[in-house]
């Protein structure tokens, strides 16, 4: 569903104001499009986040952004273990680098705290493992060589922002989630207008992710979300059952309850 000014209203700003009991054909006053684009983009930030989390072996990228999940940009310098991470760089699945004969070997990922003196204080030569410290990756050991282009890093991306002046595009995650980006901006709205009763309702229709630290499976569409980008691998046998799904619309109004969420745990390794 895209994010504005569908001739139908059918777009993610109407739907938002519809759930909210706001006119959706004519008031753009009492919930302006610059604060449903800040909202809609607090959503988009929770549900990548969620997503990166659940993928497998299948990574997930936002479909918006349009560059490759692997940067071969940066050089290998000699004496130069220390390397900035680059803002992309969101979540880091896999480092290369090229070895002193310019062949592509993989680096183990290491714990700095498990390291010993002796490891700490490896001469400099061609580097083995990396391990991460805050906006760094330090390599193993100093490489005694240069080389261009000589470090890879496949890494996953945050979120391609809405614009408040944008209007065809649609989030870069499932169009059957899509609506997560109204219900949650709607939330947000019912919440800091002091709208406990619509709030309750949204909040029900949203549902909670999964919290396998608690033993909760989640409800509603989050949960659903979590589930579909938790089964994208190629290789996983696909499991298919039927049941029927309410995700609240007939709440709306009414007031089901207080909900508590949880987090969803990153419990899935590379």
């Amino acid at each position: 569903m895209q994010f504005n000014s569908e001739t139908n209203g059918l777009d993610l700003y109407s739907d938002a104001r519809y759930l909210l009991g706001i006119d959706e054909t004519s008031d753009t006053t009492s919930y302006p499009i610059k604060a449903f684009t800040r909202n809609a983009n607090f959503a988009l930030d929770k549900y990548n986040s969620l997503a990166l989390k659940a993928d497998g072996t299948w990574k997930f990228n936002d479909t918006n952004q349009s560059n490759e999940l692997i940067d071969v940009t940066q050089n290998l310098v000699n004496g130069t273990q220390k390397y900035a991470i680059q803002a992309t760089w969101l979540k880091i699945g896999r480092v290369r680098i090229k070895d002193s004969s310019r062949n592509f070997v993989t680096l183990l990922r290491m714990d700095r705290s498990k390291q010993s003196d002796n490891q700490l204080n490896a001469s400099s030569g061609t580097p083995v493992g990396y391990f991460v410290l805050g906006n760094y990756l330090y390599l193993d050991k100093a490489p005694n060589y240069n080389s261009t282009g000589g470090l890879e890093v496949q890494f996953q991306q945050g979120a391609s922002y809405f614009t408040y002046t944008d209007t065809t595009k649609t989030p870069g995650w499932a169009p059957q989630f899509h609506r997560l980006i109204s219900l949650e901006a709607a939330l947000n709205y019912a919440l800091i207008n002091g709208i406990p009763t619509r709030a309750a309702a949204l909040q029900a229709m949203i549902g909670i992710p999964p919290d396998l630290e608690n033993n909760q499976p989640g409800s509603g569409m989050a949960k659903e979300f979590v589930d579909f980008y938790s089964q994208r691998d190629n290789d996983a046998q696909p499991t298919v059952s039927f049941r029927k799904s309410d995700y609240g619309e007939l709440s709306l109004g009414q007031n089901p309850g207080s909900i508590n969420p949880k987090g969803f745990p990153d419990y899935y390794g590379y």
